[in-house]
């Protein structure tokens, strides 16, 4: 018997394959409220200028708290997925030399209450400085913390797929803040609430 992941979101459900855990950590073009992130156009005053490293403090692999038996991700997938994410919203410096800025982050947990039943929620939490490479000024310093819930009979699967959607909804939410944040605009809790949740279906 084989299980697969879905995310459900308000109008589609995209299935992924649940041998690998393969929610994706990538969450622009996800819907949210209050709002969703779009990239920005050439007009934005970070337009391909965020430099994007490793994210510090972050364990070689990462899972459910309460099932770390079988992890959701690898530290690089994790480190991949939010340069990704950075790219998908045009932040994402194309070369070295470009960059005007340096966004540093830094892995603060997540947590996966155990939980007997069909449904649970993970939260996932991170800390972002984005600082000028020119002087070290601190531009933007915030923690942000969001959760997904998710549902499924097989809770190892489930819980690691609503891990992954954690971290997606957390560095979609980070790009968002920061799009605002460049224009004196930034919401005073940074997180989004996905408007999706994910599965796990017997097939």
């Amino acid at each position: 018997m084989r299980y697969l992941l879905i995310l459900a979101c308000v109008l589609t459900a995209t299935p992924v394959d649940a041998a690998t855990n393969n929610i994706p950590m990538v969450a622009i073009g996800l819907p949210f409220e209050p709002e969703s992130p779009t990239p920005v156009d050439r007009n934005h005053v970070l337009y391909h200028h965020v430099e994007v490293g490793d994210i510090e403090g972050l364990p070689t692999t990462v899972g459910s708290s309460s099932l770390n038996f079988i992890r959701a991700a690898k530290r690089s997938s994790v480190n991949a997925a939010l340069r990704e994410t950075f790219d998908r919203m045009n932040f994402l410096s194309p070369a070295r030399g470009t960059a005007h800025v340096r966004l540093l982050v830094s892995w603060e947990g997540s947590t996966t209450p155990f939980h007997i039943g069909a449904h649970n929620r993970a939260t996932a939490t991170l800390r972002y400085r984005l600082v000028r490479i020119d002087t070290a000024r601190v531009l933007f310093d915030r923690s942000i913390t969001t959760s997904v819930a998710g549902g499924g009979v097989d809770a190892s699967m489930r819980d690691n797929g609503i891990v992954r959607a954690a971290i997606a909804t957390n560095f979609a939410s980070a790009a968002n803040c920061i799009d605002h944040a460049a224009y004196g605009t930034a919401p005073s809790d940074c997180a989004l609430i996905p408007k999706f949740s994910v599965s796990v279906v017997r097939r």
